[in-house]
């Protein structure tokens, strides 16, 4: 597209949403083009637009598509996958953060229906006081990461309770999915005919731009409780957790290497302590938080010391004797390879649901996960392909201080494994604003590391395949997991139509899922 026609476009953008939510300069352009790993040869979106209204992204999606331009919908900027890094220079990003409205908290029916670019964190805040929670679990970014972004990319958790989407194609349609397809009828049920909600969460962008979700919401639990174990080996900790998430039990579970096992309990201990006893006074009680509170405090921050790999579980029960009952079943299950210790940091974990400072390592190093799900039974085999494929690498990684961690948890059915490595480089705009105060200006203005870095290009896409070779599949694929090219060459045909009916000139992300 002529750059004039990028200015007659840009003119009309601005009359349809307004001049402050235009940006074509270059530090705008590259800002919101980039997401938080590194992508060097990937080009700069032509133009960052933040439609405030679903009228606006529909119409700007029909303007720029018939442009022949691609457009890339972006949500709280939390990627590091590619998930909204332009293919190609002719594209146009949409900002979507001003689609932030909660349309509707229906007690009744319980669901609540949110718009796209809402923080997860502004949705776990409208419904304090229903005694309701999203069935479907906020990630752990949630504190920017958007409800639109985080369906868009795929989660590790279970989507069942997505009752619908809202969606624009990319003739500028603007159609919903579940109950809600029908025109006399609330969003209050998936499966009302084919389950078209299904084709939009985890496309990468591709298929749709997802302007508003209904979510199915449940009541909070009504008991919660705590355990954690040591485990001597990587072997031995995944052992554990498929023993612990065959049982299927409500909560969460958490694993973590020897590194973690160390650092994390002097990451937001104080705080968890300061929100534990809050909790218990504002609801008039020295029981419960408060007890929790005083018994993490009098243990102070060494209560991990010593351990190396360790699984922290949460769980839930409508009862304090149900909770007490699963407790049992989690010690029988996670003792068979390690040992109990105190459980006090899953009661950490659970004050503090939200936190992005762990996407930068503990003196600013750069840091990207790569990310596996994988059945119980390849779990122990893909651990020890991970390790020895860091074994093999292990002098060039020290050379350039490259080092590696885990993020683990049993889920029901899986095993999410993605093992992480940190660098020292130069820290990005995106990540400077989105951390507090001091450590931007701790680690504002490192120097780049260019050596280290393309290691650590090299790295990631070499595990990629290392997971997919023991049997691994992903979520965030975007353009960074192979997705076409692992389709048998029916389902290849298959995904092909569904795309050409619903993007035939290729214009929604195009990059993602293409690999």
């Amino acid at each position: 597209m002529p750059p004039t026609d990028i200015d007659a476009l840009s003119l009309e953008l601005r009359t349809l949403v307004g001049s402050d939510h235009v940006q074509q300069g270059a530090l705008a352009r590259e800002y919101f083009s980039r997401d938080i790993f590194w992508w060097p040869n990937a080009p700069l979106s032509a133009i960052v637009v933040a439609p405030g209204q679903i009228a606006e992204v529909a119409a700007i999606v029909r303007r720029a598509t018939a442009a022949g331009m691609a457009v890339v919908a972006r949500g709280g900027g939390m990627s590091y996958s590619g998930g909204y890094v332009p293919s190609e220079a002719n594209s146009i990003t949409l900002d979507l953060r001003r689609l932030n409205q909660i349309r509707e908290i229906n007690i009744v029916d319980q669901y609540v229906t949110v718009e796209a670019g809402t923080p997860w964190i502004a949705l776990t805040d409208a419904l304090q006081g229903t005694g309701l929670r999203p069935m479907f679990k906020p990630p752990y970014s949630g504190i920017y990461s958007t409800v639109g972004g985080a369906l868009s990319q795929g989660t590790a958790d279970d989507m069942s309770g997505i009752l619908s989407l809202e969606v624009v194609l990319a003739n500028g349609d603007c159609v919903s999915t579940g109950s809600a397809v029908a025109k006399d009828a609330a969003p209050f049920f998936r499966n009302f005919g084919p389950d078209l909600a299904g084709l939009f969460i985890a496309d990468g962008g591709t298929l749709g731009v997802k302007t508003a979700v209904t979510i199915a919401l449940e009541p909070l639990a009504r008991a919660t409780g705590y355990v954690s174990f040591a485990y001597d080996s990587f072997a031995a900790l995944m052992r554990g957790m498929v023993a612990c998430g065959q049982l299927r039990l409500p909560g969460r579970a958490m694993g973590l290497d020897p590194r973690k096992s160390q650092n994390a309990p002097r990451v937001g201990f104080k705080d968890a302590i300061t929100t534990l006893a809050n909790v218990a006074i504002s609801k008039g009680s020295v029981g419960g938080g408060l007890l929790d509170a005083m018994k993490m405090a009098a243990a102070g921050r060494n209560f991990m010391e010593g351990v190396q790999w360790s699984m922290h579980v949460t769980a839930e029960g409508v009862s304090e004797r149900a909770v007490e009952d699963s407790l049992v079943l989690l010690r029988a299950a996670g003792c068979r390879e390690g040992r109990e210790i105190p459980n006090l940091l899953p009661m950490a974990l659970a004050a503090k649901p939200y936190s992005v400072r762990g996407f930068l390592g503990p003196e600013g190093e750069r840091w990207v996960p790569t990310n596996s799900i994988l059945p119980y039974s390849c779990a122990e085999k893909a651990a020890a392909a991970v390790q020895a494929y860091f074994e093999a690498r292990r002098d060039r990684m020290n050379e350039l201080g490259i080092w590696e961690s885990y993020m683990l948890g049993p889920r029901p059915g899986f095993v999410l494994l993605e093992p992480s490595f940190y660098w020292s480089d130069e820290v990005s705009a995106l990540h400077l604003d989105h951390l507090d105060a001091a450590s931007a200006a701790k680690f504002r203005g490192r120097p780049a590391n260019p050596a280290a870095r393309e290691f650590a290009l090299e790295l990631r896409h070499g595990l990629v395949e290392t997971l997919q070779k023991v049997g691994a599949v992903h979520v965030q694929m975007a353009k960074t997991y192979a997705y076409e090219s692992r389709l048998t060459p029916e389902a290849l045909r298959l995904w092909s139509s569904v795309k050409q009916a619903l993007d035939p000139g290729n214009r929604l992300n195009p990059g993602n899922l293409r690999r």
